[in-house]
């Protein structure tokens, strides 16, 4: 595959760096929005990691200041890169999110509810609709986003998560159908649990022996992008749990 121009969400989190590092290592160039130049360079400079970043320098992957929740903050990092590579902007994965504290919804502050939507939601709209002028532009694109159960069942205490997760799923479906002739599709990818450090804090030995891992959830992403699997638009692809 020839070099492609990502934009990873969340390319420092859990999962995040994992896909970065995953789609760097296949040869393309990824630029992962920070809040702070400390918190790129601490997660991919730091060779005591869990990840093997031993080969960073060898890796084209790039960081800009840019805070997900802020349209013109959005903006500007997505004119960033597009300026930087001629206008060229191949895949966008949208992982920044967060579960927030349970609660029902009798018990649910405003501030609580719209705090969740713009991470879980807005970022990803925010940076889907910034690429998508670029990716029509050039009749090719791939955006794939973090989904989640709780969007798809309900889930007591996680009404404001589900919510927003529901609106990523439509929001990747809804771009696959008016994007037929442009060769662009976006997927949505459900994970159970991911065997992160801060969920092992409360897992079994037992319970973490059937997580998913990043390692695998960023081979499904990245196998999403090629063209073995140009086919599968307009999809949730849930990964769950091993048994």
């Amino acid at each position: 595959m020839k070099e492609k121009i990502v934009i990873v969400t969340g390319g420092t989190g859990a999962l995040g760096r994992y896909i970065v590092n995953k789609f760097a290592a296949e040869g393309n160039k990824v630029y992962v929005p920070v809040l702070t130049m400390k918190e790129f360079n601490d997660v991919f400079n730091d060779k005591s990691n869990d990840d093997d970043n031993s080969d960073f320098n060898l890796k084209k992957i790039y960081a800009f200041d840019c805070n997900a929740t802020d349209k013109n903050s959005v903006k500007e990092f997505v004119s960033s890169v597009a300026r930087n590579e001629k206008g060229k902007i191949d895949f966008l994965v949208n992982t920044v999110g967060g579960i927030g504290k349970a609660a029902k919804v009798s018990e649910t502050d405003i501030e609580d509810f719209d705090e969740l939507f713009n991470l879980n939601f807005k970022s990803t709209f925010y940076f889907s609709k910034e690429c998508l002028s670029y990716m029509i532009e050039n009749k090719f694109g791939r955006i794939i986003s973090i989904g989640a159960l709780a969007a798809l069942e309900t889930s007591p205490s996680r009404f404001s998560y589900g919510y927003a997760k529901y609106g990523v799923i439509n929001l990747m479906n809804t771009i696959s159908e008016e994007n037929k002739e442009n060769n662009i599709f976006a997927n949505t990818v459900i994970p159970s649990i991911i065997d992160t450090p801060a969920n092992r804090e409360w897992g079994s030995d037992e319970d973490i022996k059937k997580w998913v891992t990043p390692e695998e959830l960023s081979s499904i992403i990245f196998d999403l992008t090629t063209e073995k699997n140009k086919s599968i638009r307009n999809s949730v692809i849930q990964v769950l749990n091993k048994y």
